[in-house]
């Protein structure tokens, strides 16, 4: 008997946090299995005993893609209510609050275990990317009593209360040097990534404004629709591969000696060739595949504490990594904003020791994730590009360097010619037809969609009905993304707010003034059974534009304010935030 966790996600988190949990498991002495639930037989899920599902939530409160098979069958209506049973069952879902349908896919997937007869072992866990110290926030009290529950259950034999670091976990993936022979189980991973060539990367912002906004091209032939998103895997910035490598002690012949990586547990994914390579380098792996940007999380602490020989430096990890130790993580680390490899520089007799072992490097670092833009072009422009409007990610802390953003910071740096693993993903949006009338709201960089959905709307036949947008920006010579493209657009009136104008004699105005400034405009388009697209950033944006129009609503149509939460239902009203 063993333990088995599964798990729905799209960039990873979900994937590295149901890994985390079965290392947990074996350190405990239990045995446990894990699967992505694309990869995962259905009918087997009677013969379980003890489950745990480990979810993210996509789009409009939507399972992840590797999920979404096995959803549906746990939907069909000829299973019975006692389907489940004889099942014991934990659930932890992922997710950030700043986005309107918090956790849903997990919520969901709860009240469904539950309605089939699944014994549920602890309350639903929702973790909050939004936490002071991410989704551990709400990991480590919720996995802390799932483990005291099984531990009570006494179904494992030898099961430690605590986990053990004297049991030794073997890393999913290891180094070969000799790499002439092909291992006959290595399974080529078909990567879903493309190598776009960037065909330009313009500022798009004036020189004298604090914010550098780029607007990218990639020459592309990859099909996409208006509000789709294009996943960019992004690289290290190589001032902060350097610090690793300082911080590592690694010689120029560690770094470029070539290695294949191959799979080093059944339960593992088969190796990620399309980042780095069939035959790669330590060098490539520290560019590439391993995430030495990220703040470091408790478990990094506790796995670099575990490999650690130096005893001052191991008990400083270990304090880092207990609960005890949390309000000094969250100074040392999540406050400050350090890096992983700023971390490993804190920690020198540690860090240089893991040369003696580089496998190890596939348990400590996470890999990097890729990140999500909303495209900002149309399918139906000329020429076969793809366009991102990226805001780069930059400021201080108490660190003497600037914190930078990995992926903003990447495509700030790309030149022409560059090429960049990419992939399109169906976005959140569900555009209506150019027959009706719209209204889009997307201040800053969330106007992105919208070029891409109006641009797209611009070229039907007959003419679309009225569209309406709403953009935001500060001025109109500091940020005022695609001004020229709306001149040529003959069926879109584009209604500007800028917050820093000196026009506006110190008053801030923004998109929620405007709106009521031209209500009548709006509450025309609402009468015509109309939509509202609202994109940017997930702060008190959204919620004062839905109480422009409600005020809207009261003022203009004198009726109750139940429009938003109809619209909401009906899909009339959608948001794409992003914290």
């Amino acid at each position: 008997m063993s333990i088995l966790l599964v798990y729905g996600s799209e960039t990873g988190c979900a994937q590295d946090t149901a890994e985390s949990l079965r290392r947990e498991a074996l350190l405990r002495n239990v045995p446990a299995r894990i699967y992505g639930l694309d990869e995962y037989e259905f009918s087997d899920l009677v013969d379980e005993t003890i489950v745990i599902f480990v979810v993210s939530t996509t789009g409009q409160g939507e399972m992840p893609p590797n999920m979404r098979h096995f959803w549906r069958q746990l939907l069909r209506k000829s299973l019975p209510k006692d389907f489940l049973e004889n099942l014991k069952v934990g659930v932890l879902g992922l997710g950030d609050s700043s986005y309107q349908k918090y956790n849903f896919a997990s919520k969901k997937l709860y009240r469904r275990l539950i309605q089939l007869g699944a014994k549920m072992m602890l309350d639903l866990g929702l973790a909050d990317d939004q936490h002071e110290i991410g989704i551990d926030g709400a990991l480590i009290p919720w996995k802390t009593e799932l483990w005291s529950k099984i531990y009570e259950m006494n179904l494992f034999d030898g099961m430690l209360q605590e986990p053990s670091f004297d049991i030794k976990i073997e890393p999913k993936y290891r180094f070969v040097e000799d790499f002439e022979g092909k291992n006959e189980d290595e399974v080529e991973e078909e990567s879903e990534y493309q190598n776009l060539e960037v065909l330009e990367n313009l500022r798009v912002t004036a020189d004298e404004h604090f914010q550098e906004t780029r607007l990218v091209k990639f020459a592309s032939d990859l099909p996409y629709n208006p509000g789709d998103v294009l996943m960019v895997r992004p690289e290290n910035p190589e001032e902060t591969v350097q610090i690793a490598i300082e911080a590592l002690g690694l010689t120029n012949e560690d770094l470029d000696k070539k290695r294949r990586v191959v799979q080093n547990d059944k339960f593992s994914k088969p190796p990620q060739f399309s980042i780095f390579g069939k035959i790669t380098t330590l060098r490539i792996c520290l560019q590439k595949y391993f995430d030495l940007h990220q703040i470091p999380k408790r478990s990094f602490f506790e796995i670099l504490g575990y490999l650690s020989t130096d005893s001052m430096e191991k008990e400083r990890l270990f304090e880092l990594a207990s609960p005890q130790g949390l309000d000094d993580l969250l100074d040392y680390s999540t406050r400050c904003r350090r890096t992983t490899a700023e971390t490993l520089r804190d920690f020198p007799a540690t860090a240089k020791k893991l040369k003696l072992n580089f496998d190890q490097f596939f348990e400590l670092f996470t890999s990097i994730r890729p990140r999500a833009f909303s495209i900002a072009s149309s399918p139906k422009s000329p020429g076969g590009q793809i366009h991102l409007i990226v805001a780069k990610v930059e400021y201080k802390s108490r660190m003497s360097t600037p914190r930078l953003g990995l992926c903003s910071t990447f495509i700030s740096r790309l030149s022409k010619g560059d090429r960049v693993l990419c992939r399109v993903r169906a976005g959140t949006f569900k555009f209506v037809g150019p027959e009706t009338p719209v209204i889009c709201i997307g201040p800053g960089t969330g106007v992105a969609p919208f070029r891409s959905f109006l641009g797209e709307r611009e070229l039907s036949q007959p003419s679309p009905s009225t569209s309406l947008l709403f953009f935001g920006c500060r001025g109109p010579n500091l940020d005022n993304y695609f001004a020229d493209d709306w001149k040529t657009m003959q069926n879109i009136e584009v209604i500007t707010a800028f917050s820093r104008n000196p026009e506006n004699q110190g008053r801030k105005i923004y998109v929620q003034h405007q709106i009521l400034k031209n209500a009548a405009k709006v509450w025309q388009i609402l009468n015509q059974n109309g939509s509202i697209y609202i994109a940017g950033s997930a702060g008190d944006m959204p919620k004062a534009v839905l109480a422009a129009i409600q005020e809207i609503e009261q003022e203009i149509g004198g009726q109750p304010n139940d429009w938003v939460t109809k619209a909401e239902n009906s899909g009339r009203i959608q948001f794409e935030t992003w914290s």
